[in-house]
């Protein structure tokens, strides 16, 4: 059976410096796919910058946990703090039942819009963060990509593919009994939505125990037949991404691995087809 394999890079537009490295792995490495961050002050010129490069697919990466809404925040209050930027992840989970979801389905909805004034339709959505697996946040992230026709990322696996002490890779600081109603609930509200995604997600390529030649020629070969997601973030550790972020020079490992010919030799030989999301449209 064939196996297709769409390699994202999440946080396009994240910094000048993640933007480079992104097109860079596209270029010359085995992204076929990205995500760009439309709350962010690069989002424009990342998104003019993918306009040479054809066969990069480009998605939204819904934010709700970083920076700056798109909307004033006065209409997003239950999203952001006093000084006008959204909670970061760690609030947000001890205040999610305080979120108004009609605050959140606006901010994304405003975001989509964003990227759709550009002229282009993004080929699918994904998010910034576990955070939105939170049932209630994850049913409004699915009800977005069913309003605009758009596939999305599903980043948790069936059940029937978990032990019963397994969490996945998106909540594995969660117990599995808690992990695993949170997978079963967002897969219910998945597959009664019809919004196309891939078969299979592979979220392990991240972290540095992670990042080697051998980790990730490893998940190549364990690629089950069907369609596949592999996250990744590439990028270019510049000064501001290192001043704000925790996963710098992590970006840069990455962006080599992406970029290793034994990479690209690895998947002719297992006959792996890169593909982006526009195949769930077809």
């Amino acid at each position: 059976m064939i196996r297709q394999l769409i390699v994202n890079a999440d946080d396009y537009g994240r910094t000048p410096g993640v933007t480079r490295g992104i097109l860079r792995a596209h270029e010359q490495g085995i992204v076929t796919s990205t995500t760009v961050m439309m709350n962010m002050p690069y989002a424009a010129e990342a998104l003019q910058l993918a306009e040479q490069y054809p066969r990069l697919g480009v998605g939204v990466h819904l934010v709700f946990t970083s920076h700056y809404p798109i909307l004033p925040p006065e209409e997003v209050a239950s999203l952001v703090r006093g000084d006008g930027t959204f909670y970061r992840p760690d609030e947000l989970v001890e205040r999610v039942i305080e979120v108004d979801l009609n605050q959140l389905r606006a901010e994304l909805r405003a975001q989509i819009e964003l990227f759709m004034s550009t002229g282009r339709r993004p080929t699918h959505l994904d998010c910034h963060h576990s955070v939105y697996l939170y049932p209630p946040f994850f049913a409004v992230h699915v009800e977005l990509a069913r309003e605009y026709a758009l596939p999305m990322r599903m980043p948790l696996p069936p059940l029937e593919e978990l032990s019963e002490d397994e969490s996945p890779v998106f909540v594995a600081n969660l117990p599995p009994k808690l992990a695993r109603q949170i997978a079963a609930a967002n897969w219910q509200v998945l597959q009664g939505s019809g919004v196309p995604h891939p078969d299979h997600f592979v979220g392990e390529f991240f972290g540095a125990k992670m990042l080697n030649l051998e980790s990730l020629l490893q998940i190549l070969r364990g690629l089950p037949p069907g369609l596949s997601e592999m996250m990744t973030h590439p990028g270019l550790a510049d000064e501001q991404l290192r001043r704000e972020s925790g996963y710098a020079v992590e970006r840069e490992r990455e962006l080599e691995l992406l970029c290793h010919p034994q990479v690209r030799e690895q998947i002719t030989e297992l006959g792996i087809e890169l593909v982006n999301f526009s195949v769930l449209s077809q």
